[in-house]
Parts: structure tokens; C-alpha cells; sequence
């Protein structure tokens, strides 16, 4: 497992987190008001980490920045890759360490024939902590989002040498197409309340917590943080 910190200044758009409640047991910075900025927290300027498994996956997790302003694009990319120099069949494991990770409003599902997502949380986590954090809905809940599950069951993912390029395998649907196991997320804001209400906030200033998992127990986290 990997923890990496950055220094965001941020103006967000329309992105949405896995779960639409927000700050439950999360610590938040105060609403500062535009004319001031919070003091700038220095994660060293790293917007990239990665974690290996057993199973010779590498999940990586990377920023376009380290700092970002209010109304700014947040763009975050995950990636799973086999570093071996070989075909590499690895079966599902459903050994995800934290819950809420996702790619779209669907959620971290087999509908996608993804086996990875992610999630951003306001505050500053760290690996003891994320359990019992609740992630910010960055989907704007009035996308008209179908959400289909998938007709069969993946038992692997057949990756190439080398390569994030991989083939679902279902053995009651064989032949599956292979894609790149790779997703670039951005987002501009997050939506808050309860259904059909919710409301759409920029991320207000303070340091945020952006987390990668996957189902084979590998988990990524950086942080940025958003400043006047």
C-alpha cells in the first residue's frame, strides 16, 4: 500500500463521488472566505503513487497538479497494469479494503467489467483512517445514468505481458473484448443532501483525500488541497 499527499487549489465542475452522503465522520476545514486562503499544506508535490499485489498487479493513482483553485477541474487517472513480462490470469478476489469506490454513479460493479474506482473524501486520511470515512458524490444524480448489471459472471481478468490491456473471463459468455484497464475521472464539484435534493457545492477549501482500490486488496491514496 501506497500514501501520497498534494497541494490542491480547486474549481470543480461536475463530478460525483460513489456515495451521495457527505462528511459524516469527516473532518472538514473551515469555510474561509474569498478574500483569504487557508495556509497551503506541502505534500512535496506528488501526484503520483502506486501498490502491488501478489498477484504481480500494480495499481496506480495520479493528479494532472498538485494545486488547485475553486472551480477548477480536479483530473485523477487510475490504472491497473500486470508487471509481468508474461500473460497473466488473475481470478477475482472481491478483497476490496474500503467500500464506495467507483468509476461512474453505477458504483464499483461488474456492469462496467471493471474490477478497480475510486473515491474522494474531504479531509486528511490516511490508510488507519479511510475505513471510516464517507466519500464525496462528485455524479450529478440528475445524469440519466443506466445502470445495467452485467448478464454474466467474471471469474478473471486475462492481462497481456506488460500491459494494462486485459479480457474479462466469463465462462458462461466466452470471448470477451479486451480494453485498457485505465479511467481518467475529473471533477469540478460534488452533490450533497438527500434524494431528490441534493446540491451541488464546489469543494470549499481545505485538504481532500483522493483513494484508489481494487479488488485485489491494493489501495492508493494522495492528497490535495483546495485554496482561494
Amino acid at each position: 500500500m501506497v500514501v501520497v499527499h498534494f497541494t490542491v487549489t480547486s474549481t470543480i465542475t461536475s463530478m460525483s463521488p460513489t456515495t451521495s452522503s457527505v462528511g459524516a465522520t469527516i473532518t472538514t476545514s473551515p469555510v474561509i472566505s474569498q478574500t483569504t486562503s487557508p495556509p497551503i499544506t506541502n505534500f512535496n508535490g506528488v501526484t503520483s503513487a502506486s501498490s502491488s499485489s501478489a498477484n504481480s498487479l500494480s495499481l496506480s493513482l495520479s493528479l494532472k497538479s498538485t494545486a488547485y483553485s475553486p472551480g477548477q477541474e480536479i483530473s485523477i487517472t487510475i490504472d491497473e497494469k500486470n508487471t509481468f513480462s508474461t500473460e497473466n490470469v488473475v481470478p477475482i478476489a472481491n478483497k476490496w479494503l474500503i467500500e464506495g469506490l467507483s468509476l461512474n454513479p453505477c458504483g464499483t460493479s461488474k456492469a462496467a467489467g471493471y474490477s478497480y474506482g475510486i473515491a474522494i473524501f474531504q479531509g486528511d486520511y490516511t490508510f488507519a483512517t479511510i475505513s471510516n470515512a464517507i466519500s464525496l458524490n462528485i455524479y450529478d444524480p440528475n445524469d440519466p445514468w443506466l445502470c445495467v448489471p452485467y448478464p454474466g459472471t467474471i471469474d478473471a481478468y486475462d492481462f497481456m505481458p506488460s500491459s494494462d490491456i486485459a479480457s474479462p473471463i466469463d465462462k458462461s459468455n466466452p470471448g470477451q473484448k479486451s480494453y485498457a484497464m485505465n479511467n481518467m475521472i475529473t471533477a469540478t464539484s460534488y452533490w450533497a443532501g438527500n434524494s431528490p435534493n441534493e446540491i451541488k457545492h464546489n469543494f470549499e477549501p481545505g485538504i481532500y483525500s483522493v483513494v484508489a482500490g481494487d479488488e485485489w486488496g491494493n489501495l492508493v491514496i494522495l492528497h490535495f488541497t483546495v485554496a482561494w
